[in-house]
């Protein structure tokens, strides 16, 4: 009954966690060629460390309670980790490659497009919220905080079911309409699922996550 009442409330705690996230993104809107104030400027900095020190306050509170897996442990920071996010980063890219070939037919999501029109019609400081807020938030919800919840303990079925479903959602949250793309973006949230699981450190998928969103904007 009280590992139930704990997915009910870890559950509850992610979904209001992604809301303030989708709710941050707003404030990095801002139309192209009007100005940015002083205030709208600290108002950007003060959401953005608040939401990520408060999401990440509450990922590692879900640690001290259950980690059975030993995530976040320190040494935070290994060469051999550092170089499985790279390798993550470059099979993402490696998988959109092909998926475009092979499946799209130079096509892009409904979510894809979105963020592109937005692009063209706001200011370049968007581009901080992709490369910057957003992998951070998302790795903390859809890794940190996914696990946490509903596979907690670690054996090698809630691994590779951690991983897929895990995988799903975030391609859910990013596709909802459960079109082509949706394997799309659930091989890349199973890719950088894989990442967290296999170096047990948030921090590297979040790097994985960092570099396929710069390279977007290049």
């Amino acid at each position: 009954m009280r590992r139930f009442l704990r997915v009910i409330c870890n559950l509850g705690i992610m979904i209001l966690a992604f809301i303030a996230y989708e709710f941050a993104q707003v404030i990095y809107v801002v139309r192209q060629g009007k100005s940015i104030s002083v205030l709208r400027i600290a108002l950007i900095i003060i959401i953005t460390i608040g939401l990520i020190w408060a999401l990440y306050a509450i990922y590692q509170r879900q640690l001290k309670i259950e980690n059975n897996w030993n995530f976040n442990q320190k040494p935070h920071w290994g060469i051999k980790r550092i170089l499985i996010a790279i390798a993550a980063f470059i099979l993402i890219v490696i998988m959109q490659i092909i998926f475009t070939i092979y499946f799209s037919k130079n096509s892009t999501s409904a979510n894809q497009k979105v963020i592109e029109e937005l692009q063209k019609s706001v200011n370049p400081i968007f581009n901080l919220m992709l490369v910057i807020l957003a992998p951070i938030c998302e790795e903390l919800i859809f890794r940190g905080m996914f696990f946490n919840t509903f596979f907690p303990v670690e054996n090698v079925y809630t691994k590779w079911l951690g991983i897929i479903t895990s995988g799903f959602v975030f391609a859910f949250g990013h596709d909802p309409s459960m079109d082509k793309f949706l394997f799309l973006y659930w091989m890349m949230g199973s890719i950088l699922a894989w990442t967290y699981v296999k170096t047990k450190d948030i921090r590297y998928s979040i790097l994985a996550h960092m570099l396929n969103n710069l390279m977007s904007l290049l």
